[in-house]
């Protein structure tokens, strides 16, 4: 009998929560000889807070897991999805199709026995780009802007992707720092 595979979540947790707070990514894939077949279900911890990096090179499916996580919030029960909030940086604007049933992939789902739904989420775009937004029919729920003086001077180091010590950096570091003083 195949048993679920959890990350995230310790012994005790496991005893407390029971299959409370899962969110399922996935399976496990079994090789025996020269079959490979799917089998244990792949679940991640989500009654307590973790911080997950998804990393890979271009096209091996960073996006595709984080919207799978991104589902399973979505879809868990309402006494565990109210304790629990999920923000993405959409910067390859896709997630946006999520408020949209994906009537393409029914047959793939329904061999997980998943049904195809929209989902319930909030996008913003940033205020400047409303009229792209627009323009392509990407439907959005509010927009967003940060203001300059919100910005510390490390960040404006990442922004610029300036080393620390560099001449520049320092320079930026100092302005930054004397603009917020006054």
């Amino acid at each position: 009998m195949p048993y679920d595979i959890i990350t995230g979540r310790n012994e005790s947790d496991k005893t407390k929560f029971g299959q409370t707070g899962l969110a399922t990514i996935g399976k496990s894939y079994v090789t025996m000889a020269t079959a490979t077949s799917l089998s244990n279900p792949l679940k991640i911890d989500v009654a307590r807070s973790h911080v997950i990096l998804i990393a890979g090179k271009r096209g091996s499916g960073k996006s595709y897991t984080l919207g799978v996580i991104a589902e399973e919030l979505a879809n868990l029960p309402p006494e565990t999805s109210k304790n629990i909030a999920s923000l993405i940086f959409d910067t390859m604007g896709i997630f946006w199709t999520m408020k949209f049933a994906n009537e393409k992939d029914n047959a793939l789902l329904s061999e997980w026995n998943l049904k195809t739904k929209a989902l319930p989420v909030n996008v913003f775009v940033p205020f400047g780009k409303i009229k792209d937004y627009q323009a392509r029919n990407i439907p959005f729920d509010n927009t967003f802007a940060l203001l300059p003086s919100e910005l510390q001077a490390e960040d404006w180091l990442s922004i610029f992707n300036l080393e620390f010590t560099s001449l520049p950096a320092v320079l930026l570091t100092r302005t930054v720092t004397q603009l917020h003083q006054t």
